[in-house]
């Protein structure tokens, strides 16, 4: 091989490494302004919403009332003229005895019509005195049907019932103004005469509560196994132990619950009693079998025993329903904190320096820098960086203090609502430049 066939291998190996030089270092000097100037494509981010996290105490508890059987010395047939959770005077009467179960279908089927016709005649007279038009109707019906489905999302069910009714009246209301119906007095007319063809017998006989308070259908042998009187002495081996009475139910039509307040008896752990002492006495308790959402109660007693790793948390609660008027054993959640504020992450929590302004006693001002705990947020085409109060811990979130205490924050700037909070990104600091 010549001499000058040698000089221009060795001059094109020489041009050849400059080359992958010079593009190895456009590729870093690439990647640093991308990086640090042109943003990061790999940051992701999730916006900032409020939300709030509880701490709970989970029991399978006893409830204890104060309650009444009720007799009824009155033969033959009973109806009940009140439903169960219902409150009850003294001499209210409670269940009306017949004297054949056709007695009973009879006055069934005069209730029914009378509520049939009351209803139609109710209709009549507004369609009759009110100048409304289909459009106005049509939007009632609109609203209406609006309201429903946002009781049916909301799972309020036991609430359900009106808007159902007045969705069904604005209905009907236009069916009648359409024609649809046909002659709504010739409807009321046929219902009258059905009605009067209708005959019952009369009662034999009435049952009254004795004492006011709630009605309750059904007896359980239960009723006197607490003392509400002396619920500061319950233990875990009493709510074990407890056993029903031997009754027989059918000598019993129901009972009256006296008390305005009744008690849930849960068995909980040592440190559960600790933080229920610690806990504010009004509280709120669920109870999903029965109630759907929170219901208030209050922590009447902490029952706790030395050398024991269990305790006895006694609630107080007044609110009724037919469910709660019910419940015997139930799993409850009692809510020991709430806290509300803004949920994120945890992978958007970082370190990083702040810095902020301090005076003396003079006025004089200094600077100090502070490494605190915060997170990134996107601000235009760059990142700041803004120190967290966080409320509560969970597993893989966290919930911040939207305005904490003064003092708290060091530069007096947090994390807020709707904010586009970074999660994942490499090389975050505050001020970097994004695209």
């Amino acid at each position: 091989m010549s001499k000058s066939k040698t000089s221009r291998s060795q001059l094109t190996k020489r041009i050849l490494i400059g080359v992958a030089i010079a593009l190895v270092l456009v590729y870093i000097v690439f990647l640093f302004i991308t990086t640090n100037f042109l943003g990061n494509n790999n940051i992701v981010t999730e916006t900032a919403y409020r939300s709030k996290a509880y701490d709970i105490v989970e029991s399978r508890c006893m409830i204890a009332r104060g309650e009444e059987y009720l007799k009824s010395d009155a033969s033959g047939v009973m109806v009940y003229d009140v439903s169960d959770g219902d409150k009850v005077t003294g001499d209210g009467v409670v269940a009306t005895a017949y004297a054949s179960q056709e007695d009973v279908a009879a006055v069934q089927q005069i209730e029914d019509l009378d509520a049939q016709i009351a209803y139609l005649e109710m209709l009549n007279e507004v369609n009759s005195s009110a100048n409304v038009g289909i459009d106005t109707i049509n939007s009632q019906i609109n609203e209406r049907l609006t309201a429903v489905l946002k009781a049916v999302n909301a799972r309020e069910f036991d609430n359900i019932s009106a808007p159902e009714e007045n969705l069904l009246t604005s209905i009907l209301r236009k069916q009648i103004l359409t024609g649809e119906q046909g002659n709504i007095s010739e409807k009321i007319n046929d219902l009258k005469s059905q009605r009067a063809a209708v005959s019952a017998g009369s009662p034999v006989g009435t049952v009254k509560a004795g004492s006011a308070g709630y009605f309750v259908s059904k007896v359980d042998g239960y009723e006197n196994t607490f003392d509400i009187t002396k619920l500061d002495e319950i233990t875990v081996e009493d709510i074990e132990n407890a056993a029903p009475a031997e009754i027989d139910p059918d000598a019993y039509i129901g009972k009256i619950i006296t008390e305005v307040n009744w008690f849930l008896l849960c068995p909980v752990t040592a440190d559960e009693a600790t933080a229920l002492s610690h806990a504010d006495a009004n509280i709120k308790i669920r109870l999903p079998s029965a109630v759907d959402g929170e219901i208030p109660a209050k922590i009447l007693y902490v029952n706790n025993y030395a050398d024991s790793d269990k305790a006895v948390a006694v609630l107080q609660c007044n609110y009724m329903n037919d469910a709660l008027s019910k419940l015997r054993k139930e799993n409850v959640e009692i809510i020991v904190n709430e806290y509300e504020g803004l949920k994120l992450s945890k992978s958007a929590l970082h370190d990083d320096d702040i810095t902020y302004t301090v005076k003396d006693d003079q006025g004089n001002e200094t600077e100090k820098t502070e490494r605190v705990q915060g997170v990134y947020v996107e601000y235009g085409t760059e990142l700041v960086f803004k120190q967290v109060a966080i409320l509560y811990s969970g597993d893989d979130y966290i919930i911040c203090n939207e305005e904490p205490d003064d003092g708290v924050l060091l530069n007096g700037s947090t994390v807020s609502l709707y904010d586009k909070v970074v999660v994942e990104g490499g090389d975050l600091f505050n001020g970097k430049i994004i695209q």
